[in-house]
């Protein structure tokens, strides 16, 4: 599905809420720990994310985002680029594209690319998946 004006009105404001830094200390009761390194729809074929937090020290972590009922990719990584926002830390969407999820054959297989996010770097996206799933054969 293209995007909309709506969608590319919500992806460009997430973009420029999301690049401003964080002041140091800003983050004391929160750590990217907090936050799974992925967090996906139990099945089925969807759009996904990549975002890069970073708490107040410098510390990064990628997260991968992906659920059936978001139509687009800013819908995708806005729950948790605000929520990483609120806790004090920042957020970058890299890219995004699409999944599927077969957990039954325990496959991810990713593809493609996000209309306002851009393709993302898929060997990180795959990094991530088969560090969070051992079990699976994550491809692109």
């Amino acid at each position: 599905k293209t995007t909309t004006a709506e969608e590319r009105a919500d992806a460009e404001a997430l973009k420029q809420g999301t690049a401003s830094s964080v002041a140091e200390g800003e983050c004391e009761s929160s750590t990217l720990d907090d936050f799974e390194s992925v967090d996906i729809s139990p099945s089925g074929t969807f759009k996904y994310v990549l975002i890069e937090a970073q708490d107040p020290q410098g510390n990064t972590k990628h997260l991968v985002r992906g659920y059936r009922d978001s139509e687009y990719h800013v819908y995708a990584a806005r729950p948790t680029v605000e929520k990483l926002r609120d806790m004090g830390m920042s957020a970058r969407v890299l890219g995004g594209g699409r999944l599927k999820h077969a957990p039954q054959q325990k496959t991810l297989h990713l593809w493609g690319k996000s209309h306002s996010f851009g393709r993302e770097d898929k060997s990180v996206t795959q990094s991530v998946c088969q560090e969070f799933y051992p079990g699976y054969k994550v491809t692109w």
